[in-house]
């Protein structure tokens, strides 16, 4: 589907990173990239936030009232399509099919934290046949383990389904002269981050042809023009992103290299 981006709002200043973070366990044994390209047979986005810092959703679009997290819902099908095995999608796209939790009390979060938030919470358990991922928008912000990292907008935990977004970060960001706001932000932190848990870019999905990084960037692609990218987590390189993504009116995000891997795997 083509979509064109029609979003305003205030200008934010600055921007950050994301982290894929290897995580010290794994809950479930089904978190794998085999399984979920090869035997799930659903894909389930679970959403959660803590009180005061939800996702942009409800009343943010794109195009003619086109829900803000179909970008998300768009690249997971594009990731899928042309496979013998494509699973039934179902990412939420309001507030009420999210869940609100209580405040946290917290100023930073290390993944062991994040981990034990969603052993407490998560209600999906992915099984052999489906994958059930566990994004939670938070205060305060990532913590590496050594130190805080206020500039981290998101983090996968490595070996798991679960994402963690920095909200405050989150709402830092954007600019004013092209209308791109922290809403396409938040959408593109989500796709890069869920692209790492899926195991993109020679994270566990083997590439067809090479395209990754070959400058210690981790598991990151070397085409700009690609949401795995390792600089289209930063602010000017990713409004540069948007700006050529919403000139051609195509909200997937994933290069052809990236789509290949998954479409081949």
């Amino acid at each position: 589907m083509r979509l064109f981006l029609l979003i305003t709002c205030l200008a934010f200043f600055g921007c950050g990173k994301d982290e894929d973070v290897r995580s010290s366990r794994s809950l479930n044994k089904y978190e794998t990239t085999k399984n979920y390209f090869t035997v799930s047979t659903k894909l389930t986005v679970e959403v959660a936030y803590e009180s005061g810092q939800r996702p942009y959703a409800d009343g943010s679009t794109i195009g003619a009232g086109i829900p803000i997290w179909q970008i998300l819902d768009e690249n997971l099908n594009a990731l899928y399509q042309g496979r013998a095995q494509l699973p039934v999608i179902v990412v939420p796209k309001t507030h009420a099919e999210m869940k609100e939790l209580p405040v946290q009390g917290k100023t930073s979060w290390t993944p062991e934290d994040i981990l034990k938030l969603s052993e407490k919470y998560r209600t999906g358990r992915s099984s052999a046949t489906e994958t059930y991922f566990w994004v939670v928008f938070l205060d305060g912000v990532f913590n590496d383990g050594k130190k805080d990292q206020p500039s981290t907008v998101g983090v996968s935990l490595g070996g798991t389904t679960v994402v963690a977004i920095f909200k405050e970060v989150v709402r830092q960001s954007g600019m004013s002269a092209a209308g791109f706001v922290p809403l396409f932000v938040e959408q593109a932190t989500l796709v890069h981050e869920i692209g790492h848990a899926l195991g993109l870019v020679d994270n566990g999905l083997p590439m067809n042809e090479a395209h990754k990084d070959t400058e210690g960037h981790g598991a990151h692609c070397n085409n700009d023009k690609c949401v795995m990218y390792w600089l289209n987590e930063g602010r000017s390189d990713l409004i540069q992103f948007a700006i050529r993504m919403n000139q051609t009116g195509n909200v997937v995000m994933f290069d052809q290299n990236c789509l290949n891997d998954a479409r081949n795997f």
